[in-house]
């Protein structure tokens, strides 16, 4: 009998140790690319524009410095990036976009017509820096504003 008890409870931490490895850890990136352009200038009676949502391929690299990249002719602007790019996700007709990505620092950028682009900078002149840490999702609003005047 106590053979019996001892050989079932054995089964059953066997499963339930199998399932708990089966389990996976995930974290990436939960965002939204905005595009704002015309005049934003605030005022009297104007409400400041929230941006409208877009559809973009988003271009996520291993973080990137300004040094490790070529600029193009103009403002916020990438020719080229020379750092490894890691994935490439599109937003939806809603802006919205998710990607799965392993621990550690990334950089982002949107392709359109001039090149790469992106206009946020940490101290170290890391481009539109971003944080994955282990079991955790980020949440990242990137705005497309290079049509835009404050």
């Amino acid at each position: 009998m106590i053979f019996k008890i001892s050989f079932l409870f054995g089964i059953l931490l066997f499963t339930t140790l199998s399932f708990a490895q089966k389990k996976k850890v995930t974290q990436g990136i939960n965002g939204k690319i905005l595009w704002k352009a015309g005049n934003l200038m605030p005022g009297p009676g104007v409400k400041p524009s929230k941006g409208s949502p877009v559809v973009r391929e988003i271009y996520i690299y291993e973080l990137t410095s300004d040094k490790q990249t070529e600029a193009a002719e103009e403002g916020s602007f990438y020719r080229k990036i020379n750092s490894k790019l890691v994935k490439k996700v599109k937003s939806d007709k809603k802006g919205l976009f998710s990607v799965l990505l392993p621990p550690g620092y990334y950089s982002l950028f949107v392709k359109e017509e001039k090149g790469f682009y992106a206009n946020l900078f940490d101290d170290a002149m890391n481009i539109n820096p971003v944080q994955i840490r282990k079991g955790k999702w980020d949440t990242f609003e990137f705005v497309i504003d290079y049509a835009a005047v404050y």
